[in-house]
């Protein structure tokens, strides 16, 4: 999936995961660097209804056996995003990541 385009370096956060009963453990987040990937800004909304948010979204097209999941976030261009939805894996092309980041 990286033929032509900017390629760059994206960094997946993972949480340290939850104990038996949901809560978040303790720790840092687990930060892995994934090289060769492509990133595609897509469209952004702002939200004026009672609160001043604006909502980007965009896709991460990354190399094929990269390990990302549904509860990750994705550090791209200095922008924390989250993954929206399920990753999806397309074997030997690359593994295809929507994102969402809301500020405000």
């Amino acid at each position: 999936m990286t033929s032509g385009g900017n390629v760059e370096t994206v960094i997946i956060v993972r949480p340290p995961g939850k104990d038996r009963f949901g809560d978040p453990l303790p720790g840092e987040p687990l930060r892995m660097p994934v090289p060769g990937c492509m990133f595609a800004p897509g469209p952004s909304v702002e939200n004026l209804n009672g609160a001043n948010q604006v909502t980007a979204d965009g896709t991460v097209y990354a190399p094929a056996g990269t390990d990302v999941r549904a509860n990750d976030k994705v550090l791209v261009r200095g922008d924390l995003y989250e993954v929206d939805g399920k990753p999806r894996d397309w074997g030997a092309s690359g593994v295809v990541i929507v994102l969402r980041l809301i500020t405000g």
